[in-house]
């Protein structure tokens, strides 16, 4: 493979696996549209959740490896690990753009460029790793994740360039990968802004959560938040932690369930603000899409969040506490004293975060990540333009 600075063409988009049409897996979509004639190779596929527009083809096959796939855990662990290293489609591209910590795993040719975009950190054998507990299993989890920072660390030196969804993802990934600052650029996911208008709903009654309803979106803490509170909580979404929401909610507190993208337009359009409360998010792309349609966003002071919220004008943020108490200070506050920036000015904001912005830094990091890997020694260029004599010496390309 002969590569020089300004002449690669052949890129290829591999994602670590279409899971859940999660955010991972749109930022894995939107790579495949940013290179639009980049094949899109995913570690395991799910042909049902794709967009019409997009087209995968799986790298890890075999019956074998298929089981462990479906069957999660550390079977599907050893099945990426595996299954990644050679992963032999991917070696006969210039650039390989990938998403996700699985294809770490690949071990590249020499001259191939690659760009690797994360999307988080192993936050339960990182940043998360007291909340191992105290029951008789804590001591093999702690091994146990002391051998997945082990296997990390062996691989999160190949890429030649790093791309984290933020700059708290690219603080854990020079803490706890140890890659050096300047070899991190922050690209944020790509949040279709443009779907979402302050016009698409007149601004009801109600305040509004939409997440997964799962332990670290820490949706409790919001319900019980409203408890006697005389303001209305709509609850958007669905997951594990749904049942127990709606036995500790009051009257106040009516959950929507999984709603379509109409209906969620509708709802982030006409909400009076948008609580959001996710444990030290990476990201967050429903407060970015709150801010989108023009709604103040209420955050947790932790994580990504806290940098969404603009105090007093895009929203307000409040500390963690798990009575709630913050929280039900902050709506009051906020029905007291509102934000200082209107609608259109909030959803200006929530551009920064749009697909044009995302496209366009993803050309730039290709760009830079190829000309800094470029190993042509310097004397090289003095034959370049007498490559047709060999009589001076020179091999032709």
């Amino acid at each position: 493979m002969n590569r020089h600075a300004g002449s690669i063409s052949n890129i290829a988009v591999a994602h670590w696996g279409e899971h859940v049409n999660g955010g991972g897996d749109r930022v894995a979509w939107e790579l495949s549209r940013v290179f639009e004639d980049a094949p899109l190779y995913v570690g395991w596929q799910d042909e049902d959740i794709e967009p019409s527009d997009i087209k995968t083809r799986q790298l890890i096959n075999g019956r074998l490896n298929k089981w462990a796939l479906e069957r999660g855990g550390i079977a599907r662990m050893v099945a990426h690990m595996h299954g990644w290293q050679i992963a032999e489609p991917l070696r006969n591209h210039d650039v390989i753009v990938t998403s996700g910590n699985e294809p770490l795993f690949y071990v590249p040719p020499t001259e191939q460029v690659w760009i690797a975009y994360i999307h988080h950190t192993n936050r339960r054998q990182s940043d998360q790793i007291h909340e191992v507990g105290t029951d008789k299993f804590a001591s093999l989890k702690l091994l146990f994740y002391y051998a997945i920072r082990v296997a990390f660390d062996h691989n999160t030196h190949k890429p030649d360039l790093f791309l984290a969804n933020s700059e708290q993802v690219k603080r854990r990934m020079v803490r706890y990968w140890g890659i050096p600052g300047e070899k991190i650029d922050v690209v944020y996911p790509p949040v279709d802004t443009n779907t979402y208008s302050p016009s698409d709903a007149e601004t009801g009654d109600y305040y509004l959560t939409l997440s997964r309803l799962d332990w670290h979106k820490s949706v409790d803490d919001i319900v019980r938040a409203f408890d006697g509170l005389d303001a209305r909580l709509v609850v958007a979404g669905d997951g594990p932690e749904r049942d127990n929401l709606e036995r500790i909610a009051g009257e106040n507190v009516e959950f929507a369930g999984y709603i379509s993208e109409e209906k969620k337009k509708k709802l982030l359009a006409g909400a009076k603000a948008f609580i959001f409360n996710g444990q030290d998010e990476d990201f967050g792309i429903s407060p970015v899409e709150a801010l989108a349609a023009g709604t103040p966003l209420l955050g947790v002071k932790e994580g990504m969040t806290q940098y969404q919220v603009v105090e007093e004008k895009t929203g307000h943020t409040f500390e963690r506490e798990e009575s709630g108490h913050t929280i039900r200070t902050v709506v009051q506050r906020f029905e007291e004293e509102g934000v200082d920036w209107d609608s259109s000015e909030i959803a200006s904001f929530a551009d920064r975060f749009s697909v044009q912005a995302f496209h366009h830094r993803m050309h730039e990091a290709v760009d830079r990540a190829v000309k800094n890997a470029d190993v042509t020694p310097d004397w090289y260029s003095e034959f370049e333009d007498t490559s047709s004599n060999p009589e001076q010496g020179f091999i032709e390309k």
